[in-house]
């Protein structure tokens, strides 16, 4: 697309907000900051690469080694029921979002165990409703989000129900996966979700120094066969990732 037809796309989608804003009640509270929302990530150029997966299928150290910047915390304990983006800052911090507080709190990224993960934020007993990072990569300078979710299929219950709520936000998702147990139903059910959105899936095979030649390749046969029974021709691409990626 043109760079005159991407104006001319962002114009007519501000004009259809607009309009449905018209209609929405004063009381629709919700309603209306989703609407609000969505004009804040229209005038931002905002894209929301939503990254998903299982609990320890590697997807904070994926996006480490795509950003090229090894500042994101990876642990061996699931998330808390936070949302955790990461944009572009010219230096490094953390906003912490509350669910009812206007006023963020800022912490530096290694205090964010502290704040997104069970053992800091057990339940979110905190009510951080999202943690956002800042962060000098260039891949993010253009209004290119990260979004990390809690893990689907996870023992805390609010750890997919957020990730399940948020999705209706994303542009483009990424489905991290592993080779030692590819596509679990958790994940086949996400396919589900993600297809009927009509939004762009990729699909990333992760811990590949995990298994054998042959597993690998086992493995790989399993989520093709699986993505052409769910999609056909309009097969998500699939990658696999680099050695020592856990």
């Amino acid at each position: 697309m043109a760079l005159r037809e991407y104006e001319q796309s962002k114009f007519a989608i501000a004009e259809i907000l607009r309009s449905a804003s018209a209609f929405v009640p004063e009381q629709a509270e919700e309603l209306r900051g989703r609407l609000q929302n969505l004009f804040a990530r229209l005038a931002e150029d905002r894209f929301n690469l939503v990254v998903v997966g299982r609990f320890s299928r590697g997807k904070t150290s994926l996006m480490n080694a795509i950003l090229a910047i090894d500042r994101l915390p990876t642990g061996i304990v699931p998330l808390t029921a936070v949302i955790t983006s990461i944009g572009y800052g010219s230096k490094e911090r953390v906003l912490l979002k509350y669910e009812n507080r206007i006023l963020n709190t800022e912490i530096p990224i290694d205090a964010l165990p502290r704040h997104i993960t069970q053992q800091g934020n057990p339940g979110n007993v905190q009510r951080i409703k999202t943690a956002e990072i800042q962060l000098p990569a260039e891949i993010l300078r253009r209004g290119f989000y990260f979004v990390d979710t809690p893990g689907l299929g996870s023992v805390i219950v609010e750890n997919t129900l957020t990730t399940e709520a948020f999705l209706p936000e994303a542009d483009a998702f990424i489905l991290v996966t592993s080779y030692e147990s590819p596509l679990t139903e958790e994940e086949l059910r996400f396919f589900k979700v993600g297809a009927a959105s009509g939004k762009r899936i990729f699909v990333v095979l992760n811990k590949k120094d995990t298994v054998s030649p042959e597993q690998r390749e086992a493995a790989a046969s399993f989520v093709r066969k699986h993505l052409d029974s769910l999609f056909g021709y309009t097969r998500p691409p699939y990658f696999q990732s680099l050695p020592q990626m856990a």
